[in-house]
């Protein structure tokens, strides 16, 4: 009889362990993923219009979405988003999704949102590309040139105008300061 109830015992200590063990590989078994679906968030919307995230709170003065226009049509991407970061205080990604989304504010080309990638060699002079600058831009420009700092003057001169590298180098190359 003793050993009748050490079988049951045992019996029972096995069974209460194999459902245990059935358990626990039960709950490590692997789960199907969920689905993901994008949401964009409020500022990466497709249909609205690039000027409808825009008002004095937000960062994105006219002269900032002009600036935001003109590095966009002169492919300038990477500027855009760095100048859309810097204006609304976004993520990376965020404005990243809003520049590549970003259509120019107005129909009609403005002086800001020329690029000036398909002019011919002949139409750019340094006289010309003087002219087209505010004479602060000009001014500061000149005094790039004056302490030496000729690559960063033809940044410059590329952010404000949307010339090409070699246009800006030869631009900068024949600057007369001060005229």
């Amino acid at each position: 009889m003793d050993s009748i109830i050490v079988v049951i015992v045992v019996a029972a200590v096995v069974v209460v362990g194999i459902v245990i063990v059935a358990a626990a590989l039960r709950g490590m078994r692997p789960k199907e993923p969920e689905a993901q679906v994008y949401r964009p968030s409020p500022t990466t919307a497709r249909t609205a219009p690039a000027t409808s995230s825009m008002s004095p709170t937000s960062g994105l003065t006219p002269q900032v979405v002009a600036d935001i226009d003109r590095l966009v049509a002169s492919d300038q991407k990477i500027q855009a988003i760095k100048l859309y970061r810097q204006s609304t205080g976004v993520g990376l990604k965020e404005a990243k999704d809003r520049i590549d989304h970003w259509s120019i504010s107005t129909t009609a080309p403005h002086a800001a949102a020329v690029s000036h990638a398909n002019a011919t060699r002949t139409s750019i002079t340094p006289s010309s590309i003087r002219a087209s600058l505010p004479a602060s831009v000009a001014a500061d420009i000149d005094r790039l040139l004056a302490e030496g700092a000729k690559i960063t003057a033809i940044k410059a001169l590329r952010e404000h105008t949307g010339v090409g590298l070699k246009e800006a180098k030869d631009a900068i190359e024949a600057w007369t300061p001060g005229r």
